[in-house]
């Protein structure tokens, strides 16, 4: 359901960030899956682009109405959790699974800022839960931490409580009082490995933008303006 190879990066100015998360005031860039579509979540935009978004990943495919309400309830439900937790961005995957059934993932990104301390590993490990496991994932940037571990939930659509893995990762941008943290979850053991491919590949593209990394983007940004 994904290809981790296929990262289109983005001047952060590029993307429509939720405003009321904390972010870095200076420039950053992140790679964002091509098969992943952001996720709206304005209180007065996010249902009529729920809407739009799923009739668009399941276009020319049979979806049945309880298939579309289900899709929409866990859609729903992400936003929600997006805006109660401060994501800064987030990205969502639908698709069928091997099985024919309808799959669902939610990839998001928050900053933490630790000022007056600087980030750094220590810090995060003071941080992580004592459940799970952690290791470390190795960037351009530095060093992050990924952590994994379980949960039971329940479904949008469903009734019965499930196993979901739980994926955190978190990278202290050197030189700086900021931590990037990616969190996902899906409750389709088929996504697991998919999900730790693709939220280690998005942390491996995060990095603060230089002078020149700006003023390419802006170049690139106006040729497109003049298309």
């Amino acid at each position: 359901m994904s290809d981790v190879s296929m990262l289109d990066p983005l001047p952060a100015h590029d993307l429509k960030l939720n405003p009321h998360a904390p972010h870095p005031d200076f420039a950053w860039f992140i790679g964002i899956p091509s098969d992943w579509a952001l996720l709206d979540t304005h209180p007065e935009s996010w249902q009529r682009s729920a809407a739009r978004m799923v009739d668009d990943r399941f276009f020319g495919q049979r979806l049945r109405a309880a298939e579309r309400r289900a899709v929409l309830q866990f859609v729903e439900q992400l936003v929600a959790d997006c805006q109660r937790a401060g994501a800064a961005l987030s990205l969502v995957q639908l698709g069928r699974m091997s099985s024919g059934a309808v799959g669902s993932a939610g990839l998001h990104l928050g900053w933490f800022n630790s000022a007056p301390q600087p980030a750094g590993l220590a810090l995060v490990r003071q941080t992580l839960p004592r459940t799970g496991t952690a290791e470390e994932v190795e960037t351009p940037v530095g060093p992050g931490v990924l952590h994994r571990d379980v949960a039971s939930t329940v479904p949008p659509g469903s009734l019965t409580r499930v196993r979901s893995a739980v994926l955190q990762l978190f990278l202290p941008l050197p030189g700086t009082t900021w931590t990037a943290v990616l969190s996902a979850a899906t409750p389709h053991t088929e996504m697991e490995q998919v999900l730790a491919e693709v939220i280690v590949a998005v942390a491996q593209s995060i990095k603060p933008a230089d002078q020149d990394d700006v003023a390419a983007a802006n170049d690139a940004a106006r040729g497109h303006d003049n298309d």
